[in-house]
């Protein structure tokens, strides 16, 4: 059991984490657009 829970943790701290640097890098492109 506590091993499906470490496995349910790092998938949501990985799939947060690149939806987090995507947003990041679209708010970067967007202002780096901006003139």
């Amino acid at each position: 059991m506590p091993t499906t829970i470490r496995r349910l943790a790092w998938f949501v701290g990985i799939w947060a984490a690149s939806v987090l640097a995507l947003g990041v890098v679209a708010y970067a492109i967007r202002f780096a657009l901006k003139p």
